[in-house]
């Protein structure tokens, strides 16, 4: 068992990954481009603004990053209130047991930290948290390992101690890259990415035990 845990959010607490990218895909097709979540997968797990950034340059887009950023949020936010918010089958269990055996435990997503904060609030376990850590407050964004290392140090762990568990490309090799233990949580209907980099899979939470992390 690991002294310490640090989970992403997007697509690995939350079933919300999803939601940025159909977000996304509304709104590059307000923009005049018809987009497939695959045409994406090389973006998943990073910040909306490194997104953004990426996408502007790729597509041609406007060079207002802000506008596009916002419009997304927005399109997010309205799929998330109408259509729910949903913990991963199996992961509030797996945190609530990791917590109960007294292991340190963060999310590090590259979400907003009050769009964390309120999403671990929703799902009742906000307080098995010992810290939160947003992408937004690191200089680089995933897959540099910047939040990962962020979250060891107000954890007070060593990044040896810590396992990570990420469902993107881009975060597995952020949490190789800060020289931490990382399961790579790959559900049969995610969209596959190259997580090959990981310790190890997990295809889900359920029947997971403390001592599997």
């Amino acid at each position: 068992m690991r002294r310490a845990v640090i989970f992403d959010m997007d697509g690995v607490i939350t079933d919300t990954e999803k939601y940025y990218v159909e977000a996304m895909i509304m709104h590059l097709k307000e923009c005049g481009h018809d987009v497939t979540p695959e045409d994406l997968s090389d973006l998943y797990g990073s910040t909306m603004m490194y997104i953004w950034g990426k996408l502007i340059a790729r597509y041609g887009l406007e060079e207002n990053l802000k506008k596009h950023v916002d419009r997304v949020n927005e399109l997010r936010d309205h799929l998330i209130r109408t259509k729910g918010l949903w913990p991963m089958p199996g992961v509030v269990e797996l945190i609530r047991g990791l917590d109960d055996a007294g292991v340190l435990l963060a999310v590090a997503s590259s979400a907003p930290i009050e769009t964390i904060r309120h999403n671990m609030e929703i799902l009742g376990i906000m307080e098995c948290f010992d810290t939160l850590v947003s992408g937004l407050e690191c200089e680089h964004g995933k897959p540099a390992p910047d939040i990962f290392l962020l979250a060891a140090e107000r954890l007070g762990a060593e990044p040896q101690e810590c396992a990570v568990i990420e469902d993107t490309g881009n975060g597995v090799k952020a949490a190789k890259a800060a020289g931490m233990y990382c399961h790579a949580y790959v559900p049969p209907q995610a969209c596959r990415q190259d997580v090959s980099a990981a310790d190890d899979e997990w295809e889900s939470f359920v029947g997971l035990t403390v001592e599997d992390v």
